[in-house]
């Protein structure tokens, strides 16, 4: 075996090895399209080696960008790099804080992780009250949701005209719905709905199918809050009275508007204060 005395012709001979070893090696890419993808990176082939950059404003490159893949970025948008819209509000009872029964974290329709309640907790409430005067019969039956949902939710007060009297002139008239509260932070009743009608019945059986939302400002306290409401309902009839007597003997009717106003017995509600809480 020939030793080899010298340590500098030994290395000399290792590189002389190892360039000739890298120039048997094949090459990783020779184009770009060589290089395999990965989110959020762009690939590049540079010496026949792949190269990849981090790419900005990508969803999932592990950085909250004002942008993600074109929207603005936030829990509903983003998720891998936001994190997910989810957990339960807090509220306070007392002097202590615990989770709210309904209100959640949920993504709205302009994709915005604000607080909200989830459709499967939601059931419809009915209650159906009256009005019975001398010329005419109506059914009512107000209709809104436990929880009711502030940000999005309204009232629906559909009104059926059931019965007239002789001395009834048509239409009934529906000119004015009001909706009053008292919770529990405030045994005091508030007005928290007004909205003024123009709406005909006509005939026995005609219906009128009213909405009403929330549109004097008020938000509960808390994220939650339970109380009560109480509506009122104006409305105008005509009707015939008796004036008096013809030449010949005949009855005579003149027309009399009449204006009033039903007050409902209070009902139970429970609000959620959705949106941005």
């Amino acid at each position: 075996m020939v030793k080899i005395k010298n340590k500098n012709i030994f290395f000399l001979l290792l590189v002389v090895l190892l360039i000739a070893l890298s120039s048997c090696a094949k090459p990783e890419c020779k184009t770009s399209a060589d290089c395999i993808s990965k989110k959020c990176f762009l690939s590049k082939c540079e010496n026949k080696k792949c190269s990849f950059s981090l790419q900005k404003n990508c969803c999932g490159n592990n950085i909250k960008e004002d942008i993600e893949n074109g929207k603005p970025g936030n829990k509903c948008t983003c998720t891998q790099d936001y994190g997910k819209c989810e957990g339960k509000g807090k509220i306070k009872i007392g002097s202590r804080t615990e989770d709210a029964v309904y209100a959640k974290y949920l993504c709205n329709e302009a994709n915005e992780c604000v607080f909200g309640v989830d459709r499967k907790d939601v059931s419809p409430q009915n209650f159906p009250d009256s009005i019975n005067v001398g010329s005419f019969k109506s059914s009512l039956v107000i209709r809104y949701n436990k929880p009711f949902d502030i940000s999005r939710d309204s009232f629906e007060f559909r009104i059926t005209l059931d019965d007239a009297g002789k001395d009834l002139v048509f239409p009934v008239k529906i000119t004015r719905i009001k909706l009053l509260y008292a919770g529990q932070y405030s045994r005091q009743e508030q007005l928290i709905a007004e909205k003024e009608f123009d709406s005909s019945l006509n005939n026995i059986g005609d219906q009128a199918v009213l909405p009403l939302i929330l549109n004097l400002n008020y938000k509960p306290q808390e994220l939650e809050e339970s109380g009560s409401i109480r509506y009122s309902i104006d409305y105008a009839y005509t009707r015939q009275v008796l004036s008096g007597k013809a030449p010949d003997g005949t009855n005579t009717y003149q027309n009399e508007l009449k204006r009033d106003t039903f007050s409902s017995p209070t009902k139970q509600i429970y609000f959620v204060r959705g949106g941005n809480g």
